[in-house]
């Protein structure tokens, strides 16, 4: 069965249960009647014009390339409010620890040239969209589920170790890292910080452990930011698992691939997607 751009984002939704297109995730050249598409985590200029050449009857990005979910990324954001708030952060310690992620993205999308990829789709009437924060749900709450499955006083090796054995994360080249912390310490109160635009630097993770969650989840997670986490609580108790950005992209896009292939598109996966599929 052929489908629209706009039933393809449906798909996407109704995976999760949402009502609502994200702010992160968009149709850039919409298109009807579609049969076959390239689906991958990063889809721009150099693949729009691969999948035109191929005859491929979608784009199907996952990070967002421009448009409206480039420049206005940021309202997703608030869902780095609603973890922190869900593990008792207090809500003023929140939006210190939020504001410069906010604030970085709205520059960042502001500087950012948002025409670049989607005009191209356009120039070659390839039809082309993202889907961002929906798949990355999907993710987040299969890192739930193990978080939740481990027993009382699993060590936090047990839990990486769990991780491991998630198909995407198995099969990639990288490997899930403990940054802050060590494998024999208990494994407490977990946050899982993905599905939330980004990840949240030091400040939220420090939020996290101030406030009584012993270990964060992050998919990926900067040097500079590893290096004041563990200054501040390397020895302490509490841990950072790091998962890994495109095996961890890969779990959500994975099943919404699936969702779409039993939809009746015909899918081909590059740029990450399809990793332990």
């Amino acid at each position: 069965m052929a489908l629209s751009t706009a039933e393809i984002m449906q798909i996407s939704l109704d995976l999760v249960g949402w009502d609502e297109v994200p702010a992160d995730s968009g149709i850039h050249v919409p298109g009807e009647s579609l049969e076959t598409a390239l689906v991958g985590i990063d889809l721009e200029s150099p693949e729009i014009q691969l999948a035109h050449r191929e005859g491929y009857d979608l784009v199907l990005a996952h990070h967002p390339p421009g448009g409206d979910p480039r420049v206005n990324f940021a309202p997703v954001l608030d869902k780095q409010v609603e973890f922190m708030t869900a593990h008792g952060v207090p809500e003023e310690r929140v939006e210190a620890a939020s504001s410069s992620i906010v604030s970085g993205m709205e520059h960042a999308g502001h500087s950012a040239n948002y025409r670049h990829d989607p005009s191209i789709a356009e120039h070659l009437d390839q039809p082309y969209m993202n889907v961002h924060l929906a798949p990355d749900e999907l993710g987040r709450r299969r890192f739930r589920e193990i978080a939740d499955g481990l027993a009382d006083g699993a060590t936090v090796g047990a839990f990486a170790d769990a991780l491991g054995e998630i198909p995407e994360i198995d099969e990639a080249i990288t490997d899930v890292e403990l940054r802050v912390g060590d494998r024999e310490n208990d494994l407490g109160e977990v946050a899982i910080h993905h599905a939330a635009g980004t990840n949240g630097g030091s400040d939220v993770a420090s939020a996290y452990f101030d406030h009584g969650v012993d270990t964060v989840l992050y998919i990926h997670v900067g040097a500079g930011d590893t290096a004041e986490l563990q200054e501040a609580y390397g020895g302490e108790g509490k841990n950072l698992v790091v998962t890994g950005h495109i095996a961890s992209d890969a779990i959500g896009m994975n099943e919404f691939v699936d969702a779409l292939e039993a939809a009746g598109l015909d899918c081909d996966t590059v740029s990450g997607c399809g990793i332990g599929r």
